[in-house]
């Protein structure tokens, strides 16, 4: 997610600022609808001799972009409406696993092709 869903996570686990973290996120999510295109289309323009951006899949890039907002909305609608201690353990309970899931996935995703591991890639790659 654009707004940092891991920031979110790592303040649940350690009892941070969590209200802060949210707000920041949820902010950092409706700007991004404007800004992920714009850097999009400004990084790809400079960094790329070919024409990467009439390559690029808009559509499915703003119906992430609306998948991500609407989870946000949908969460602060169920913190709103439902005032139950017990859900709100149960949701973090399932928000804690689903990071944890979501770090062993991106980890294996990572390492299971020879051309997708990050540790592999030459120094140039990442300037």
């Amino acid at each position: 997610s654009p707004g940092g869903s891991y920031s979110n996570w790592w303040c649940s686990m350690f009892n941070g600022d969590l209200a802060l973290s949210v707000t920041m996120t949820a902010i950092s999510t409706f700007l991004s609808i404007a800004m992920l295109p714009l850097n999009l289309l400004f990084y790809a323009r400079f960094s790329f001799d070919d024409d990467v951006i009439g390559n690029l899949d808009w559509p499915a890039l703003f119906i992430s972009i609306g998948v991500v907002i609407s989870a946000i909305l949908l969460g602060l609608l169920a913190s709103e409406k439902i005032n139950s201690h017990n859900f709100n353990n149960n949701a973090n309970r399932l928000g804690n696993f689903a990071g944890i899931a979501l770090v062993v996935f991106s980890a294996y995703a990572s390492s299971s092709d020879e051309d997708s591991a990050l540790w592999s890639r030459d120094w140039t790659f990442y300037v």
